[in-house]
């Protein structure tokens, strides 16, 4: 089948066809227009330019899509620095970017698939090397899942720098069947005594829409909580909160309170399959007898079954916890390639339309 890949620069220069196909591919929230266009409007992390690539056939039908930013100085996972030192300092060509622990290339089910696959990793050297990148790749990839094989390959290096967790929703019935059946004795005896310490402490919780949500309380929280991994930018004040404004009906809050006092405040993110356990933030001390980090993790899996979805995502990081509660693991992968003039394809198949 005859690929045509198109280069918007901006999602709104795309028209329908992009969400048509993210539904169809039933890719993750980190690929639809909302998280999409609150990124541009509010960069969590520098970026010096964004490409959208669409790879069509001759009837105009989308089949593959990816986004992609151009990078200076941004490794918060210091997997440039740990793997390709000599890219450091220069600018480097990703999909997706750094918030995003999901990375999936989508692609339309059915035949031709697996060549739009093929052209859209073409193209996204072409425009690294177009955009005179240094380096070029996917970041927090499935080990085990389908773009491996295409990305080796295609001689993009892969190297493991993180796992992801998440849970199954429909192997139990629901929270309390969670509890029971997943989790060892111990764990499911402190998660039950936590939730009953917090009631007496007079917790109280509330979910719902998170542009009603305390954001700046959120963020005092979350940079508190990151401070222990230096990571607190990972949310800059104003930023972070235009941000997840700007997302719209996709975000949700979990907060919890003892009177006026925000103990802990958790976002989630849902897409059509998932739901997203995104960033919490609690506080360290002044809540004696249960952990608020605790009490928000069980108000959010109930949601998780509550939302309907099939799977539970709760990132990166704090293996020991996830462990213990019963979360299935991935290996996160990097694949990254340098950018040389006479590996890449000839650029005028790519077509710029923004």
């Amino acid at each position: 089948m005859d690929h045509t890949v198109r280069v918007h620069t901006t999602i709104d220069d795309v028209d329908g066809r992009w969400d048509d196909l993210m539904t169809a591919a039933r890719a993750p929230v980190f690929y639809r227009r909302p998280f999409l266009r609150a990124f541009e409007k509010h960069p969590l992390h520098p970026v010096l330019r964004t490409a959208y690539l669409l790879v069509e056939d001759r009837s105009g039908r989308a089949h593959a899509a990816l986004p992609l930013y151009l990078q200076r100085d941004v490794d918060p996972m210091r997997v440039i620095a740990g793997h390709h030192p000599h890219a450091v300092g220069r600018t480097v060509l990703l999909s997706h970017v750094w918030h995003c622990y999901d990375t999936v290339l989508p692609v339309r089910p059915g035949p031709g698939g697996a060549s739009a696959a093929r052209r859209a990793v073409t193209a996204l050297r072409d425009i690294a090397s177009q955009w005179d990148a240094r380096l070029c790749g996917m970041v927090n990839v499935d080990a085990a899942g389908p773009l491996d094989a295409l990305l080796t390959d295609a001689g993009f290096a892969g190297v493991d720098i993180d796992v992801g967790w998440g849970l199954t929703l429909d192997r139990y019935t629901g929270f309390d069947d969670y509890l029971t059946n997943a989790l060892t004795r111990k764990a499911r005896y402190n998660l039950r005594h936590d939730l009953r310490e917090a009631e007496r402490a007079g917790v109280t919780v509330r979910t719902g829409d998170a542009r009603s949500a305390d954001l700046d309380e959120f963020v005092r929280l979350a940079r508190a909580t990151a401070a222990k991994f230096d990571n607190s930018d990972y949310y800059r004040p104003g930023l972070f909160q235009d941000f997840v404004l700007a997302l719209g009906d996709c975000v949700q809050a979990v907060e919890l309170r003892v009177g006026d006092r925000m103990t802990a405040s958790a976002l989630t993110l849902t897409d059509d399959t998932r739901l997203h356990y995104w960033a919490v933030g609690y506080a360290q001390k002044d809540t004696p007898g249960y952990s608020p980090f605790y009490v928000a993790y069980a108000h959010v899996m109930r949601e998780a079954w509550a939302s309907g979805r099939d799977w539970v995502e709760l990132g990166r990081r704090n293996p020991t916890f996830k462990r213990r509660y019963g979360l299935q693991p991935r290996v996160l992968r990097a694949y990254l390639a340098d950018v040389a003039l006479a590996d890449v394809a000839d650029v005028g198949d790519v077509a710029p339309d923004g």
